[in-house]
């Protein structure tokens, strides 16, 4: 492939802080690491001075050191502190330049942006994933950086879009070799389906009744997450649904980063105790066991997901997968790609607190509705798969080694 007789070597560059805390992206990157078995391109992991990790190991699920760190000594770093670290990066780059010839890279600042020049020049190869709008999208970029950060995002050989909307903003600002690859469904075990017995036994911890509705969020305690639109939502819901829960799944401490906002996190608790219902919410905290997870999304009936800003956001793969019905925040080209309103879910404008609670309440009184979306929702699941997504990445990294394939399809979202 790459040479006559070995395959394309293409290594995942992630910054030091990766897997310090175990997150969804996280657990996606060691997913495809580790059950990646194409000969033809292998893929590494390259983290703090780009020590690399070998995670192919077949169908072996990788499993996360002891306290949930990649890197030992991986910290948040100061200006010079980055700065420094983009020096060795970059330096590491070409001392190492034999080694690998395609570097894939998930974050987005100077380091990054700049690193496609010296790759270059090395005769590597050099491309991104862009994965949260109004954050690393080219126009987000354009605001931030200016014209200059632009032209050095334009030099990337390919950027993978998870979503239709990054897709279309890359193409709007000059990115040609753009793919449109949504996140595979992680969580292998949901592909069947709601687990009848973890939901019957998630439910007996928290002593929640079988015929009570359970309403899940999963996802960080934060702002941009949508966690206060979601909290005054169900307090609306309570009150006309008494028999009602609502299921927190996800960091809502500095557990989860030192800069965490947990005055936020104590606003909502104190709107949920004022409103006399915080005894039948249930804040998990971090959850890094994947059986965990998939216990609550098994007891679950409806996911909310009131996010202000995504880019797909893995979890609405993981609630259809889990048959769940979806109210979600409607961002076109982002949650509109996974959720179909009216099929599998419903979307309500961002931060509007009355249409997110008619939503919740059409499926909780219309069992009919909630069933037929329900079957519509795993259906919608089937598109993640994990085997077409591996093709379609290896035909995006042949395609930037200039290696032709057959012609690439448009997404099915």
């Amino acid at each position: 492939m790459a040479g006559a007789n070995r395959p394309i070597r293409v290594v995942h560059v992630v910054r030091s802080t990766f897997g310090r805390h175990f997150s969804g992206q996280t657990r996606w990157l060691y997913t495809l690491l580790s059950g990646w078995q194409d000969p033809d391109v292998t893929l590494g992991l390259w983290g703090t001075e780009l020590k690399p990790v070998n995670m192919n190991s077949g169908n072996l699920k990788y499993q996360l050191p002891e306290g949930s760190r990649l890197w030992t000594g991986g910290r948040i770093l100061g200006r010079l502190g980055l700065l420094w670290s983009a020096v060795r990066r970059l330096t590491s780059f070409v001392f190492r330049r034999n080694e690998f010839d395609i570097a894939h890279f998930h974050t987005l600042s100077w380091f990054e942006l700049l690193s496609p020049v010296v790759l270059h020049r090395l005769g590597k190869k050099a491309v991104y994933t862009t994965s949260l709008y109004e954050s690393d999208n080219p126009g987000e970029i354009a605001k931030r950086r200016g014209a200059l950060g632009l032209d050095l995002y334009r030099r990337f050989d390919g950027v993978i879009a998870l979503s239709p909307g990054l897709t279309d903003d890359c193409r709007e600002h000059g990115i040609t070799n753009v793919l449109c690859l949504p996140n595979f469904l992680v969580m292998s075990d949901l592909e069947a389906g709601r687990n009848e017995s973890l939901r019957a036994a998630m439910r007996a911890r928290y002593r929640i009744p079988p015929d009570d509705r359970v309403l899940l969020f999963a996802g960080s305690a934060t702002r941009r997450k949508g966690l206060d639109t979601l909290v005054e939502s169900y307090i609306r819901v309570a009150q006309q649904y008494p028999r009602t829960w609502l299921l927190l799944v996800g960091a809502n401490d500095k557990t989860a980063a030192p800069r965490f906002d947990v005055s936020y996190v104590a606003e909502q608790r104190r709107k949920l105790h004022e409103a006399r219902i915080s005894d039948r919410v249930i804040w998990t905290g971090l959850v890094a066991d994947e059986r965990e997870l998939v216990g609550y999304y098994s007891a679950a009936d409806i996911f909310v997901f009131l996010t202000r800003m995504e880019g797909l956001g893995n979890v609405l793969v993981e609630a259809a997968a889990a048959g769940l019905p979806t109210v979600a925040t409607n961002l076109p080209g982002i949650t509109d790609a996974v959720v179909t309103e009216g099929e599998t879910g419903f979307l309500v404008p961002a931060d509007d607190v009355g249409e997110a609670t008619r939503a919740v309440g059409r499926l909780i009184a219309d069992p009919s509705l909630h069933a037929k979306m329900s079957a519509a929702a795993r259906d919608r699941a089937r598109l993640f798969g994990f085997e077409s997504y591996c093709h379609r990445l290896k035909d995006f990294y042949l395609s930037v080694m200039g290696i032709k394939t057959e012609e690439p399809k448009e997404s099915e979202l």
